[in-house]
């Protein structure tokens, strides 16, 4: 039997841990969504959900269905242009306790009463008094501006063409608006106040949960896997092929044992015996038994002219004796079910008591 070198088993033990690190930390960069967290894409949002947690903030991306499950205090919910929500699933999110920040597309049925006009994206000034646009004094490029019917309903910053570039309702602050959202992405982030106005706005609570997509009619419930780390499953697989391999290299054989060639002669008796052994060092006490059964007939059955692949009923024929009937060899070399330690030992303690009364006749 071949064993292998108890510093290859620590060796791999070790290349195998470090994997599982691995598949833990590191995050593999992809091209997603737009404004996807998840995205390395210029127009995605991975750099500053990268400072985001950074900061302490845990950052998670849901479906649209999901939204109303999330929509609580000291939550940020980021609702990408991609999102699209029925009037009262939208009503109910503003009336929720969660900072709301729409993102791109028209957030008229949140409340803003008004239009957008375009120009050519160029850097604009703060020129309001919301402390988290006064710190960032001014960010780029902002191409869209939503323009109020009542400027009295919405508090304003960065300013241009008769609009605005963030607006939040004077109602209710928490909802907010970007008609123009391109500065949060990872190819403008590091633009001018870009950075210090995206992370004081949606790094005021220690949650953001970014949404996307359509909310459908017939809302989807969150399984019992939601809101697990992005890691758990990489790092659940990984597990799974450790352990396969720990079964492949450190697991029994189970079966009959299969012959190798010796380099010297042994006799059939040892050899069997030597398969008895490794069969009850296994708990595979049917073929032990099967082992211990054959040596005896090999050492019982040739000296009284019978061949060991003989027939069981031309062996019992031949061994059975007056101390020794036939159903009591039968049961003995063939016809007795071994199924445990015990049962195994009593085998074998007959089988040696029968060879010595038979070879004494």
């Amino acid at each position: 039997m071949i064993k292998r070198p108890r510093g290859t088993t620590i060796t791999l033990s070790i290349v195998a841990l470090v994997a599982i690190i691995a598949i833990m930390l590191i995050r593999v960069p992809s091209a997603g969504a737009p404004y996807s967290p998840d995205s390395t894409a210029p127009n995605g949002t991975r750099a500053l959900a990268s400072v985001l947690r950074a900061n302490g903030i845990e950052v998670s991306q849901i479906g649209a269905p999901h939204v109303l499950d999330y929509a609580v205090k000291d939550t940020t919910l980021v609702l990408d242009p991609s999102f699209t929500a029925p009037t009262h699933v939208v009503d109910d999110l503003v009336a929720s306790r969660a900072t709301i920040i729409f993102l791109d597309t028209p957030a008229f049925d949140a409340g803003f009463e008004g239009d957008i006009q375009s120009a050519p994206p160029a850097p604009v000034s703060a020129k309001c008094s919301d402390p988290d646009a006064t710190e960032a004094r001014g960010i780029s490029p902002l191409g869209h501006y939503f323009v109020p019917t009542d400027t009295a309903s919405v508090m304003g910053c960065f300013p241009h063409i008769g609009g605005y570039g963030w607006v939040a309702l004077a109602k209710n602050p928490r909802v907010s608006y970007l008609p123009d959202s391109r500065f949060i992405t990872n190819e403008f982030l590091a633009d001018h106040g870009n950075a210090a106005f995206a992370l004081r706005k949606l790094g005021a609570h220690p949650t953001v949960v970014w949404v996307s997509g359509a909310f459908s009619p017939d809302k989807v419930q969150p399984t019992s896997w939601a809101g697990l780390p992005a890691w758990f499953f990489p790092l659940l697989a990984g597990l799974g092929l450790c352990l396969g391999w720990w079964a492949l290299y450190r697991g029994r054989r189970f079966g009959k044992l299969v012959a190798e060639p010796m380099p010297v002669l042994v006799p059939a008796s040892e050899a069997d015996a030597g398969r008895g052994y490794l069969y009850h060092r296994g708990k595979n006490y049917e073929h032990a038994a099967s082992a211990l059964r054959a040596a005896t007939i090999s050492r019982l059955a040739p000296p009284r002219g019978i061949a060991t692949s003989s027939a069981p009923e031309a062996v019992v024929a031949a061994l059975w004796t007056n101390t020794y009937s036939h159903n009591a060899v039968w049961d003995l070399l063939y016809g007795r079910a071994i199924t445990s330690r015990r049962d195994l030992v009593e085998l074998a303690d007959q089988l040696d008591q029968f060879e010595r009364d038979i070879n004494d006749q």
